[in-house]
């Protein structure tokens, strides 16, 4: 067991999409600055469609606050 899964628990991964419009927000640019603040992992990206999608990964508790 890692020392990270040891110190908070469950890890979590998530893959995600996102639909409809955000005022005055780049989907992908938001996502990315939420998930350094909170601390985890993974990729974003625009889609030709005009949705949002991606993958988290990090401590479960740190996911869903995401």
């Amino acid at each position: 067991m890692s020392a990270l899964t040891k110190a908070s628990g469950a890890l979590k991964s998530v893959d995600y999409e996102v639909f409809g419009r955000v005022q005055g927000k780049d989907g992908s640019g938001y996502t990315e600055e939420e998930a350094r603040k909170l601390g985890v992992v993974g990729w974003v990206k625009n889609t030709s469609q005009g949705t949002v999608t991606g993958q988290v990964q990090g401590p479960e508790d740190k996911v869903n606050a995401m």
